[in-house]
């Protein structure tokens, strides 16, 4: 009688399971039986009643250890990147820091900056994605409401039928707007040069222009410039050219046996009249060109002058 009641429970029990636990809570002896019959394969280990193994795959690891190890990279060059702001920049430049310092800080401050926009980039692109899914539903339901009263429009059966029951049109989302790097911070803390223009020899007429390098981290200032003719611009040229021909006459110098001479247009006037009063086995003092006190020849003389006058002459014609 106690068996028969137990095994009333048991029948009981076996029907409150699903399918699944059903075939988990077989009887230990057909267990045993399918062993013996198979007795090539292994040999399997009943598991309690009621229990679910849900073993996790090599896929699944793998996937969350690559997330863990992306999220700790991404960490970790967070970590390495000093957060700086364009406005501590700003305050160097108007301390009077090196100028070293200020680059090092600002190179600092645009990494930074990147590695936000770079943050915020990723989140916009689900964003887009979410949004993507939004406006495709919400246009897929406005074509469908469009076609239904195109179709009762088009039918009076229809139009009566669906008198006061349709569907209202859905306002489309837009989507999220990309994220951009505002540059005028960081063009404020860039360093200025002004390019150097030579306002005489311009031929097109500019306003005052500012260009941005923005791999050197420099802004270049550009003066007005004016339109000068060719006439203009040749005498200008030739002006120069007369200027600077006077200025290295004046510096030109020879050296005759070990003696320097000093060789502008006066040295060689003084040069010419020492040789028109001068014997031939006859010297002169004379004054080197660095203030030393010689006895020089004629011939040393004449020597010296016949080099300067070279030497002029061929300062004296431009170069072709």
């Amino acid at each position: 009688m106690e068996q028969n009641e137990q095994n009333s429970a048991n029948v009981a029990d076996t029907g409150a399971l699903t399918p699944e636990q059903m075939q988990d809570t077989q009887p230990e002896n057909a267990q045993s039986e399918s062993t013996e019959l198979d007795s090539t394969g292994p040999t399997t280990t009943a598991t309690p009643a009621h229990t679910v193994e849900t073993p996790e795959t090599p896929d699944a690891a793998q996937q969350t250890s690559d997330q863990e190890g992306d999220e700790s990279e991404q960490a970790t060059d967070e970590a390495q990147i000093t957060p700086i702001s364009y406005e501590e920049v700003l305050t160097k430049m108007a301390l009077r820091h090196p100028q070293s310092q200020i680059d090092t800080a600002l190179k600092q401050a645009i990494a930074y900056e990147q590695a936000k926009h770079v943050a915020a980039y990723q989140q916009w692109e689900l964003e887009v994605v979410i949004a993507q899914a939004k406006r495709d539903d919400a246009l897929a339901h406005n074509a469908t409401v469009k076609a239904a009263e195109s179709m009762a429009e088009s039918t009076a059966e229809s139009s009566a039928e669906n008198n006061g029951v349709e569907a209202a049109l859905v306002e489309v989302p837009e989507l999220p707007q990309q994220p951009k790097i505002d540059m005028t911070l960081r063009r404020s803390c860039y360093r200025t040069e002004y390019v150097e223009v030579d306002l005489e020899l311009t031929t097109q007429t500019q306003v005052q222009r500012k260009e941005y390098d923005d791999e050197a981290h420099v802004l270049r200032i550009y003066s007005a410039t004016q339109a000068h003719s060719a006439e203009y611009i040749a005498q200008v040229q030739r002006a120069r050219f007369k200027a600077s021909r006077a200025r290295k006459v004046a510096q030109q110098t020879v050296i005759v046996e070990g003696m320097e001479f000093d060789a502008d247009e006066l040295s060689q006037q003084r040069m010419a009249r020492a040789l028109l009063l001068m014997e031939d086995a006859q010297t002169t003092r004379w004054v080197l060109a660095n203030n030393d006190v010689v006895q020089v020849s004629k011939k040393q003389l004449f020597e010296a002058c016949k080099l300067a006058g070279e030497q002029q002459s061929a300062l004296w014609v431009p170069a072709s």
